[in-house]
């Protein structure tokens, strides 16, 4: 009996496409995944990478999004600082300007608001991780510093330069605020006006003369103020997309998994079938083998 080498051959060909698809199916039953490769499904896998592309920006955008809400509550727990700092000065100064106290007492109080001068230019000069707060893009850069003079100037060595962080959906976010629009610089801003009442009280200026100063350091308090807020409505805006961030992510993760997941009982039963076929074409190959030939059959 002549046996066509052909059917034989297409024979082996679908004995390894079973056991191709026999590995196949129990690779997916132990990861839990149908898609490995792109050729396990087109469709799904471009769909997957697409997913995996957003999830992973995402993941970037809340990462970056926690780094940026630690150094905005360091600076505004700061500038919190400088409000309540300030508060006490001008609370001092009024009290030297009712011109009931004597020099000592006069003296005292320029002592006490030096203090606080000097916790305020602390306070402007604060870090986090090592980058100056408040010095705009020249975050490596200390941005305050005293001039020499009486009452000295105030040195900024920062800039003015404003940082953005962008959103997964493209919203833009401010992230600092340039020392210069907070405290001031030159003769200018909260740090000037509180060296201008350390002068006031310890050359016995006029009662006028501190109240001038008085109300330049109330103005300069409230710019603080002000500029805080625009701190706080960021912190609040990255805080909110960071959550939605992270709502978004959960959301994708579970259309991946309904996308990539596989489905154990079709599986199992995707193998069974499969391992029946192939025992199948191995009988079947073992006994075409058992066949005889006709050479067989002439002796």
């Amino acid at each position: 009996m002549r046996i066509d080498p052909n059917f034989v051959q297409g024979l082996v060909s679908a004995v390894n496409q079973t056991q191709a698809n026999e590995q196949k199916y129990t690779n997916e039953i132990s990861t839990g995944v149908s898609v490995n490769s792109l050729s396990d499904n087109p469709a799904a896998a471009s769909q997957d990478f697409l997913l995996r592309t957003e999830i992973s920006a995402n993941d970037s955008f809340i990462q970056s999004a926690n780094t940026l809400t630690s150094q905005m509550q360091v600076a505004d727990t700061a500038l919190g600082s400088v409000v309540t700092q300030v508060t006490s000065a001008i609370s001092l100064a009024t009290e030297g300007a009712n011109g009931t106290l004597n020099a000592s007492n006069l003296q005292s109080i320029a002592n006490q608001i030096s203090g606080i001068r000097d916790e305020v230019v602390s306070l402007a000069n604060s870090s986090y991780q090592g980058q100056y707060l408040f010095a705009g893009s020249k975050s490596q850069t200390q941005p305050f510093a005293l001039g020499t003079g009486t009452p000295p100037a105030v040195i900024y060595s920062g800039d003015t330069t404003l940082s953005y962080t962008m959103t997964p959906n493209g919203q833009q976010i401010q992230m600092n605020l340039p020392g210069s629009s907070l405290f001031g610089s030159g003769s200018t801003g909260v740090i000037a006006a509180l060296n201008n009442l350390i002068n006031d009280f310890n050359t016995g200026a006029s009662s006028a003369t501190v109240t001038t100063d008085i109300a330049s350091l109330t103005s300069g308090m409230s710019t603080v103020t002000q500029q805080r807020v625009i701190l706080d409505n960021s912190l609040n805006r990255l805080q909110a997309s960071s959550t939605y961030a992270q709502s978004q992510t959960t959301q994708l993760q579970a259309a991946q998994n309904a996308v990539i997941q596989a489905n154990p009982t079709q599986l199992a039963t995707l193998l069974s079938q499969t391992q029946t076929q192939n025992t199948s074409l191995i009988d079947m190959i073992a006994s075409l083998d058992a066949q005889p030939t006709l050479f067989s059959r002439l002796n």
